[in-house]
């Protein structure tokens, strides 16, 4: 267990950080306290429960509808937030989050953890079959504890798997898993691990690859029918589902091209919903509101805008980033692209959790402190107004998603004050899979930033961002730690030793105050400029019912409640 006796040198480090207000961290003209929200005059939905219309139709379908196609729909290899929001509706882990962030039994009944919170006995569900007809076991979980372990499969995240010490199954109703340590994110993370079939694993690692990418096999209450690459996955109603049958007979899942397109099909009825990865962007509340066959909702999320800085060059020297933070117009961003939809961040922990830190703040626009912290650096202007040091010149290429206007705006509006203080910066665009392929910007050996969306789990657990052991071995490879490829963070060891004691503190207050003192570290480091945690807004035309979006939940959690109400029947959210 944590000794809570001792003092440890992080809070000598965040004394002496806030005595001083040191680089800006509570510099003049900051406040204490969440940050407040210049909201318009729309008020959307904040959903405190599932919608409830009125008369429930037996069966039919709904159509919801996202701008955004699955990488994958391959339960440990899909990236994509859009992957999660359709796995959510087919695949079960032991346990699954609701919407108000709590965790629910689904393939185990109930579980219990020793004193020493390093075994996990779980009560397994029977009489549950697999979408084929395969019937669930504990014999599945093991197989997923040897896929991770599995050098060779490379999954995106095997976080908590290595700290499975053993898996027994004294009978066919009890799973017993003891861990090498405590480990707090255990139940958020493996219990909520999808678990698929021993025998589809058992067929090879490249046919499991391959099969699972398109067609994976769960225990939810919908199947997979159909992908319609490029236009829509077909969801039909499992019937041998272990709880209560989805009302619906099945869910059309619809790619449509983009924003705007999506709010069309809402419009025009083409689809019944729209969430998760397909919510609607700030930009089209104020249309959609206008619309009044149709709720808009808003929740907050797990999702946070940022730009990764690669660690090379001058990148690698914290006063630079800090200086391009000042240099960023964070609070323009959000005000005028997002109209005052999202949060302003400071550092990786949501608005929505526990973890959040009340007394930090993000750095202020202050181009001025920005060019003197340059200039200390030794990056000196020159007669073509870009700055250099030892005959280098300040120049980094700042990458986003083709075609995404959103992106390509607020990096525009970076890279025009960037250049100004005489970072020479150039926006660059490219597809999702160049962008992050193995011949992708961060692989390069170029100084570069690249602005994209990281989505955290529930559990505040951030290991997979900053420690040591997710830095990819390889382009290309897993881990969440990518700006460090080619170098180690300065702060690494303290960063790694941070995240390592809050994900084995198994103690809520030392917990949260870990996590604020990686907050803190990640506002004086800079490691990515951090920008803005998204608000989400999901839209339902007012004859679905039961759905009930929410930070905590992709966006199938509870389809098999969702139903289509009577013709003429009034829709109103949940009081």
């Amino acid at each position: 267990m944590q000794d809570t006796g001792r003092q440890p040198p992080r809070l000598s480090r965040r004394q002496a950080l806030r005595a001083v207000g040191s680089a800006g961290l509570l510099a003049a003209g900051m406040v204490s306290g969440r940050p407040a929200v210049a909201w318009q005059d729309v008020a959307p939905v904040r959903p405190s429960g599932p919608t409830a219309p009125g008369t429930l139709r037996s069966g039919g379908r709904l159509a919801a509808g996202t701008p955004r196609e699955p990488d994958s729909l391959h339960p440990w290899l899909a990236t994509t937030v859009a992957a999660f929001d359709l796995l959510e509706g087919v695949m079960d882990g032991l346990l699954r989050y609701t919407a108000e962030g709590r965790l629910r039994p689904a393939l185990a009944e109930g579980f219990s953890i020793s004193d020493d919170g390093m075994t996990y006995t779980f009560t397994l569900r029977q009489d549950v079959r697999y979408h084929n007809g395969e019937p669930f076991s504990g014999e599945d979980f093991i197989a997923a504890w040897e896929l991770a372990r599995e050098r060779a499969f490379d999954a995106l995240s095997t976080l908590g798997w290595q700290k499975v010490e053993s898996v027994d199954l004294p009978d066919a109703a009890t799973l017993v898993v003891t861990t090498n340590e405590p480990y707090a994110p255990f139940l958020s993370t493996v219990a909520t691990t999808y678990l698929c079939p021993r025998a589809a694993l058992s067929e090879g690692l490249d046919t499991f690859r391959v099969v699972f990418d398109r067609t994976p096999v769960g225990t939810g209450p919908f199947r997979v029918g159909r992908w319609d690459v490029g236009d829509r996955v077909e969801l039909e109603r499992w019937d041998d589902y272990w709880g209560e049958p989805a009302l619906l007979d099945g869910i059309s899942y619809h790619f449509l091209p983009d924003a705007d397109a999506l709010l069309a099909a809402l419009a025009t009825a083409e689809i019944d919903l729209a969430g998760g990865a397909g919510a609607l962007p700030p930009r089209l509340v104020d249309e959609a509101a206008t619309i009044p066959e149709l709720t808009i909702f808003q929740h907050g999320t797990m999702n946070w805008q940022h730009i990764d800085l690669k660690q090379i060059g001058f990148l690698r020297e914290t006063p630079v980033r800090q200086a391009l933070d000042f240099a960023t117009p964070r609070a323009r961003i959000v005000a005028e692209m997002l109209s005052g939809r999202a949060i302003a961040a400071f550092a990786d922990q949501s608005p929505a959790s526990w973890a959040y830190s009340e007394t930090l703040q993000p750095r202020p626009f202050d181009p001025e402190r920005a060019a003197s912290l340059l200039d200390e650096a030794g990056l000196l202007l020159g007669e073509d107004g870009v700055r250099a040091r030892d005959g280098t010149p300040f120049a980094l290429d700042l990458w986003g998603v083709q075609d995404d206007d959103q992106a390509r705006a607020i990096l525009e509006a970076i890279a025009s004050e960037w250049n100004a203080i005489g970072v020479s910066t150039l926006p660059r665009f490219a597809p999702p899979g160049s962008l992050w392929g193995p011949l992708g910007y961060q692989f390069s050996d170029r100084m570069t930033g690249c602005l994209y969306t990281w989505t955290n789990a529930n559990d505040p657990d951030d290991l997979f961002y900053w420690h040591s052991s997710q830095i990819p071995a390889s382009p290309g490879g897993a881990g969440g730690n990518l700006p460090a490829f080619f170098y180690p963070y300065a702060f690494q060891e303290e960063i790694d030793a941070l995240t390592e004691e809050a994900a084995s503190t198994v103690d809520f207050a030392v917990r949260q105050e870990l996590y604020d003192d990686v907050q803190t570290l990640l506002l004086e480091e800079v490691p990515v400029l951090f920008l803005y945690w998204e608000e989400a807004f999901p839209a339902a035309r007012k004859t679905v019912g039961g759905f009930w979006p929410s930070a905590w939940t992709p966006l199938l959690w509870n389809a098999a409640e969702w139903y289509v109400a009577e013709p003429g029947a009034a829709a109103t959210p949940a009081p």
